[in-house]
């Protein structure tokens, strides 16, 4: 294996591509993170590093930038997204290991020190690179492999069966709503505007960020490459024509992967958020995919459908003396997430061998 940095992503945008899709979750492909560093990365320098196989072939790309963390330099992953670390194929992770070990050796102007933030748990990225885990974080997951909604339904209570179906029937029999999937290019920049003013209206005056800023502006082109490619799932609440709730996703690797939602609260005291969370749900087992993925954090709402954790684990590591000193100091001010098996506990979920949420 070889590794070499790369200035210009533009040139591995072929490499990224295909690599992306054996990454198996949409923050790896060259459409997210090329839009983030058009968008948002100003300010950052650009460390892409491409490892090669004994024929010369990209087998990982590691995209990462060099930060600045008081008196230390440190090499952390670029993108804005829930999941982040090497594109690469799952079997080829102990070569992206030894590529970001070698990105941080000491000297030449580099880093001496790896912040990897938000890796996916089941990678076994501790075991691959070392180093010291600072923080795990709760990415629920529903799965759904073979699974029908009725038959969804039947293993929940018999109180969560009737709140689906009940809430549902009195908002379209009481106020005629209605759910579109935002399908036609020429629809989705109003379609997004509808979803940017109803996250703001869930906020009530305050702000996730999400949609702040550039991030707005990433988040629209995203959207409108996702749709090209076939990935976006946007779907609109409507009732008498307005729109009064949205979510926002992607279908990727035969999963769906609920991103951001918004609605109006008007309709809070009729659980329209429930209601549209429900449908989505209740699409994706009519469509057989693998597994929905609620991404990170750990709020009731998603445990009130999820069943099991994937999580993801933010590690530090150092190379060198001083960089394992600045290692140490690092981690130390890294402050902690809830531990999973806390939120586990409390919500009475489990553990899931990645591997079964695959297709055959």
């Amino acid at each position: 294996m070889t590794a070499e940095s790369v200035e210009e992503i533009e040139d591995i945008r072929a490499d990224w591509i295909r690599l992306a899709d054996a990454a198996e979750h949409p923050f790896a492909t060259w459409e997210w993170s090329s839009g983030w560093w058009r968008h948002l990365g100003a300010g950052r320098t650009p460390h892409t590093v491409v490892c090669r196989g004994a024929e010369g072939q990209a087998v990982a790309i590691l995209p990462l930038y060099l930060d600045r963390v008081g008196p230390l330099r440190v090499a952390r992953f670029a993108g804005d997204g829930d999941l982040r670390g090497p594109v690469c194929a799952p079997e080829d992770r102990s070569v992206a290991a030894a590529g970001l070990r070698e990105a941080i050796q000491p000297g030449r102007g580099r880093a001496s020190v790896l912040l990897a933030e938000r890796l996916p748990s089941e990678g076994g990225w501790q075991a691959l690179l070392g180093g010291r885990r600072v923080a795990t974080h709760p990415d629920p997951v529903l799965p759904l492999k073979g699974v029908t909604w009725e038959e969804l339904l039947k293993a929940r209570s018999r109180n969560f069966r009737q709140q689906v179906r009940r809430r549902e029937r009195r908002l379209v029999e009481e106020h005629g709503l209605s759910f579109r999937l935002s399908t036609d290019p020429a629809d989705l920049d109003r379609d997004m505007e509808a979803l940017f003013r109803l996250h703001a209206m869930r906020w009530a005056g305050e702000t996730s960020g999400v949609f702040e800023g550039a991030r707005r502006e990433f988040q629209r082109e995203f959207a409108a490459a996702a749709q090209r490619r076939g990935w976006l799932r946007l779907w609109i609440a409507e009732i008498d024509g307005e729109a009064v709730a949205a979510w926002y996703g992607w279908r990727f690797a035969n999963s769906e992967w609920y991103y951001q939602a918004g609605r109006d609260p008007r309709f809070d005291r009729l659980s329209l958020g429930f209601v549209l969370l429900a449908h989505t749900v209740r699409e994706a087992c009519a469509d057989g995919v693998d597994a929905y993925r609620f991404l990170y954090g750990g709020e009731a709402y998603k445990w009130r459908f999820a069943s099991a954790d994937l999580s993801s684990e933010s590690l530090v590591l150092g190379r060198g003396p001083a960089g394992r000193l600045g290692a140490l100091g690092l981690a130390a001010a890294v402050p902690p997430a809830l531990a999973v098996r806390r939120r586990l506990r409390a919500s009475g979920g489990r553990r899931v061998n990645p591997d079964k949420l695959k297709g055959s």
